[in-house]
Parts: structure tokens; sequence; C-alpha cells
């Protein structure tokens, strides 16, 4: 999991999929104005500052992630690969993950 980042590689589906409800609590604001920001201008050059953003966020979560629950994440994602991204069979894994994460 240390190995996501911009300079080496991009999350997995699986990573993308686990760590979602985090990046959306925690990316809202940085995702709310990079979207208006595409709402309003067509020109895709018009919003890079805020999708460098967007991206910064996201890849500052999976650093956290890293730090605080990487076991309990890898679990979570191995969970998600196996079931085809069916969360209902992952939840007891997403719960200990996000409770880790959140540190409750």
């Amino acid at each position: 999991m240390a190995d996501i980042s911009p300079d080496i590689r991009p999350p997995m589906a699986t990573e993308l999929y686990a760590a979602g409800r985090v990046i959306g609590n925690r990316c809202f604001d940085q995702n709310h104005k990079f979207l208006e920001c595409k709402a309003g201008d067509k020109d895709p050059a018009a919003c890079i500052e805020e999708g460098t953003d967007v991206h910064r966020c996201v890849y500052g979560i999976y650093k956290e992630i890293n730090s605080k629950a990487a076991p309990e994440f890898k679990a979570f994602t191995r969970c998600l690969d196996d079931n085809d991204l069916r969360t209902h069979e992952c939840k007891v894994l997403q719960k200990k993950f996000e409770n880790a994460y959140y540190g409750v």
C-alpha cells in the first residue's frame, strides 16, 4: 500500500472502492470545487488547479491509511477483490478498517 503515490502508481479499483467513503468524507470540499469549476467552464485546462487539489487530497488519504490502518485496509481490499467489489460480503472488514482509520 505504501507504493500508492503520484510518482509510483495510482490506486487500483479495489483500493479506490475501499477508501471511497473516507475519500468522499475527507475530500468533499475539493471535489465540490472541482465540479463547480467543470460546470462553469467547458475548457479542460480551466480546472487544473482544482483537479490537482483533489488528487493531492486523495493521495494524502492513502498516506494516512498507510500510517493508521494498513493491515485493516489490505484485508478489506483483498475481501473486495475476492468478492467482485460486493461490499455486503466485507462489512466486518470495512468496519475494522474505518474504526482503525478514524481511531475508534
